[in-house]
């Protein structure tokens, strides 16, 4: 299945950015990581997308690793940093899709 992950990190510095993007691929060296660019709603904070594939029944250990508490159904889910507890302290949302 073809899924997409959009991160939001509360930071616009390249090295705090390139950090984050390689724990993200040392969790699936297979993540297809876009450029970031500023994140609109939120000064101060950069976004970013990633599309991978994924087995059905690898899902649940992804989110895990990336966040403790997700809102939504596992296809289509979303978390938010300062209620939760993300995979690093400058992620400040996490929205999970899966597209089939």
């Amino acid at each position: 299945m073809l899924a997409r992950l959009h991160v939001i990190i509360s930071s616009e510095n390249e090295n705090d950015e390139n950090h984050i993007k390689q724990l993200l691929m040392n969790m699936n060296d297979n993540f297809s990581i876009s450029p970031s660019r500023p994140y609109a709603l939120l000064k101060n904070h950069n976004e970013f997308f990633i599309t991978f594939q994924i087995a059905e029944n690898e899902i649940e250990s992804l989110l895990l690793q990336l966040n403790n508490d997700w809102d939504g159904e596992q296809e289509s889910c979303h978390c938010y940093g300062f209620n939760t507890k993300m995979f690093h302290p400058l992620v400040y949302c996490l929205e999970f899709d899966i597209f089939h």
